[in-house]
């Protein structure tokens, strides 16, 4: 049984957790919001579409993350703390605005999704330039911004469950 659940598409993920989203009707639009570890996000789905999927739309802000050449993460690993961070590039307070057309947490709009971080400290001196440049234009930080902002709300919400009870 809990292998089936880890497979279930996010907003079916997110179904089980709130509520409110278990009653939601096929032509009904549901947002909230969700204050998690890594940041804060409004997400917005929508009313369901001829195949039976609804779109999701998270928009917010995550307070940092750390690229390195093979590793976006909301925290250093030991061995990267251990070597003073270098080579990685800190992200700060990046603005996220992220469309995902069928709510499975699997496949970002290319049009619609983006990342921007505020600030960047770059710790990988001219590496860190041609790195930052990569993540951007290969659409690599979208896609792993939504995955650690799926961990980052469904762990949250697991958090509230717990306390509530």
């Amino acid at each position: 049984m809990k292998h089936r659940r880890s497979h279930a598409s996010f907003i079916e993920n997110l179904r089980r957790k709130v509520r409110s989203l278990k009653k939601l009707k096929p032509n009904d639009v549901y947002v909230f919001t969700v204050n998690a570890n890594y940041g804060h996000y409004q997400i917005t789905i929508g009313p369901m579409n001829s195949h039976h999927e609804r779109n999701l739309e998270i928009e917010g802000e995550i307070h940092h993350l750390f690229v390195s050449p093979h590793l976006i993460t909301p925290n250093p690993t030991k061995e990267q703390v251990g070597s003073n961070l270098k080579d990685m590039v800190i992200m700060r307070d990046l603005e996220i605005h992220l469309v995902d057309p069928a709510g499975d947490g699997k496949h970002l709009a290319s049009r619609g999704s983006d990342a921007h971080p505020r600030e960047c400290i770059n710790l990988a001196g001219k590496n860190g330039e041609l790195l930052m440049r990569h993540v951007e234009s290969s659409g690599r930080l979208p896609k792993a911004a939504y995955r650690i902002i799926q961990r980052d709300i469904l762990h949250s919400l697991k958090q509230e469950e717990t306390t509530s009870d």
